[in-house]
């Protein structure tokens, strides 16, 4: 189903009310509401920029899902247009990358994501984004951005441009527009290209998504569809060859390196179709009523004249001439409702049909570096590549049928199964398989709180028994705070990756052990729109602790091993925003505490900071925006990258961290353009004697200069 906001905006009307509903009164079937709505926008004459957003809504899919949950505008802010390093970002996570742009990354704080959607208030209609999937071919990169569906009442299109003085490039492209009213097309394109600072580390990154969505009139039936293609492709140099002396060279790209002439090559294809449909039926949209009602007002002179005669509408006796006509709109709802809306209905039938394939292609025309000292190599030239293929059914119920604005299911139930077929194709060999994981989720709400459960389980020859269970309970607080505790119990088969290959380094392993994780977490959200006078604009903070079991990892010798003991994780963050006037201060702090780092490793402390002034200047004219961003991590013994496998290994020699990096940016927005210039890592030249590492054996990025502009089109 629609929300409302999408529902309006598709409606072929001369208004266009971007509503705040008002649930009380919409339940109640006698009460008028008469409230003017916020947000009226006018499809006529000349539009200012700061409403045309709201002629474009977009949106993003989950899988097993029926409902949209979160509908978003394109955001003219200066702040939010920046097509900067997506590691770098404040979203509840931290990564560590080789230095550039679009290069692979690791996250300083493991589970974040997990973590968070099994607290969020959605996680009773949203499935756990991490389903039962084991990998052959782990993409440790960052995609900057997920798969949007759009509405539009006008074409849409953003077109971006960057650059800086290292010779990074980024393009950005985004059209979309409705070819007919409730089927949306939308074509974005993403280029991420550097030239690198160190001797064979060029990053070359491109990103296509085209999608598609329709809508039928009453939003009973709904297919979306969409197509990405992520190519990249990474020069491998393998890190600095010396991490103490390669600071003696005066050009980084002098300073030795481990490889020369290798590369990697990820080619990631991803196609999905969502269909489904309502068998209940639904009620029409509430729709704005305008009245224009005329009071007459007489004046009053005290003296009777010839003139005076009586108001046939009102009654009133009137003196010609003094009469003032007042004109008020009222905008109500119509309060005409179909029968209550019933938790047992016939509910909505669902199907999500997923095809990826994800393929790593490695090659060294110069293998002559340390990490094939574990291989025999007959030739210096070596050549790896591995593919895998899935392909996927969700087919579900749910009795989550009526549109959420107009009504908060107490019970919902869902239920379904996954049939999965798998192919793995290696150098020399194959394997195919075939699994099927029946789900279920069951969520009950009693008045402000809300419980939920859901379980899947992999049932076929292999990954058989996997399964995750998690349960949220989330009490709404007041009205912009809300509390949520979550457990969770998983075993899951490591990933394909850690049992077969056939490359430099080849084993077969089959006795691995499932990897079990137990978990509690916990989570309070507020959120106050009134930032003048409380200073606050929201505040976040999330805990959980959870028992890791046979944990598995490449060890030092480049070979898959499996603990057998169990560690204890604990894990905090805390995220908040603060305004004073023009002021703002955003803040996100990390902590953890691995009892035992043979299991897990993770840094103490963690910290990423922004302080940035928010301005109008010019009479509005020009929306001005600049300030400092902080990012910190305690010293620790970070895993390491090794081209040869594409996957990262534990390390035992190098700590990285206990360096603070800083960065100064400038954002404008004039109308629909927006100007940025960030300088990163500004504070490097200060350093007298420089040895600052992001991952091991990988320097960070010196001082960088980036600028860039972004121009949005609403017509």
């Amino acid at each position: 189903m629609l929300l409302l906001a999408v529902a309006t905006a598709i409606m072929p009307c001369s208004i266009v009310a971007q509503v705040t509903v008002d649930r009380d009164s919409i339940d109640n079937r006698d009460s008028i509401r008469t409230t003017e709505p916020q947000g009226i926008i006018y499809d006529s004459g000349e539009e200012t920029d700061s409403v045309m957003p709201y002629y474009v809504f977009f949106f993003e899919r989950t899988v097993r899902n029926v409902k949209i949950t979160d509908i978003l505008n394109p955001s003219l802010k200066p702040d939010g247009v920046a097509i900067l390093n997506a590691v770098n970002r404040l979203d509840y996570n931290y990564y560590l990358d080789q230095g550039a742009l679009g290069q692979v990354h690791l996250s300083v704080f493991p589970y974040a994501d997990v973590t968070r959607y099994l607290l969020s208030s959605n996680s009773h209609i949203e499935p756990l984004l991490f389903t039962l999937l084991p990998d052959a071919n782990i993409v440790y990169n960052k995609w900057l951005h997920k798969k949007s569906y759009f509405q539009t009442l006008r074409p849409y299109t953003l077109l971006g441009y960057g650059s800086s003085l290292n010779k990074d490039y980024q393009i950005s492209i985004i059209h979309t527009q409705n070819i007919r009213p409730r089927w949306n097309a939308a074509f974005m394109y993403d280029l991420v290209s550097r030239d690198g600072l160190y001797s064979n580390s060029d990053v070359t990154n491109h990103i296509l998504d085209v999608t598609t969505n329709y809508y039928s009139e009453d939003s009973r039936y709904q297919i979306q569809a969409g197509i990405s293609l992520h190519t990249m492709r990474h020069e491998e140099n393998g890190g600095v060859d010396n991490d103490t002396t390669c600071w003696n060279e005066n050009k980084r790209p002098g300073v030795p390196v481990n490889m020369y002439s290798a590369a990697n090559q990820w080619r990631n294809l991803d196609i999905s179709v969502h269909q489904s449909y309502n068998t209940v039926r639904q009620f029409s949209y509430l729709k704005p009523i305008v009245k224009q009602c005329v009071d007459t007002i007489a004046e009053w002179t005290g003296l009777a004249r010839a003139d005076q005669a009586t108001d046939s509408t009102s009654g009133l006796v009137t003196e010609y001439g003094y009469t003032i006509q007042k004109r008020d709109t009222i905008i109500g709802y119509d309060t005409i409702f179909p029968h209550a809306p019933h938790t047992f209905n016939t509910g909505v039938f669902g199907l999500d049909l997923q095809y990826t394939r994800q393929r790593r292609n490695f090659y060294d025309s110069q293998a002559s570096s340390w990490f094939y000292n574990a291989g025999t190599l007959d030739t210096s030239y070596y050549f790896d590549s591995t593919t895998h293929h899935r392909i996927s059914a969700d087919m579900y119920w749910t009795n989550d049928a009526y549109m959420q604005h107009r009504w908060d299911n107490p019970l919902i139930i869902k239920f379904g199964i996954r049939p999965e077929y798998n192919i793995i194709q290696y150098a020399h060999s194959q394997r195919h398989f075939m699994s099927f994981n029946p789900f279920a989720m069951a969520s009950i709400k009693i008045a402000s709180v809300r419980l939920s459960v859901t379980g899947e389980e992999v049932i076929g020859k292999e990954r058989n028994g996997d399964y995750r269970i998690n349960g949220n309970i989330t009490l709404n607080t007041g009205l912009r705070s809300t509390f949520s505790i979550a457990l969770l119990s998983e075993a899951q088969s490591p990933d394909y990756i850690f049992y077969h290959n056939e490359g430099c380094y080849q084993w077969d392993i089959s006795n691995f052990n499932k990897i079990k994780r137990q978990q509690i977490a916990i989570r309070y959200s507020l959120r106050d729109n009134d930032s003048v006078k409380s200073h606050l604009v929201n505040l976040e903070t999330q805990s959980s602790a959870m028992l890791l079991s046979d944990n598995v990892w490449i060890n030092s010798s480049m070979i898959p091993t499996q603990g057998n003991e169990s560690g204890l994780l604990f894990q905090s963050i805390l995220s908040t925003h603060l305004q004073f006037g023009w002021l703002h201060i955003r803040l996100q702090e990390i902590f953890q505490y691995s009892s035992n780092d043979a299991v897990v490793r993770v840094p103490v402390f963690a910290s990423r900071n922004s302080i940035y002034s928010d301005l109008k200047v010019f009479k509005g004219a020009l929306h001005l925006q600049t300030g400092f961003d902080i990012r910190y991590h305690t010293r620790y013994k970070a895993d390491a990258w090794n081209p040869v496998l594409g996957a990262f290994y534990r390390q035992d020699d190098v700590s990285v961290g206990n360096y603070i990096v800083a960065d100064f940016w400038i954002s404008m927005q004039i109308k629909r353009a927006s100007i940025y210039l960030r300088v990163n890592h500004f504070n490097a030249p200060l350093e007298q004697n420089p040895h600052y590492f992001s991952l091991p054996h990988y320097p960070m990025e010196d001082l960088g200069v980036y600028w860039g502009v972004i121009w949005k089109f609403f017509n």
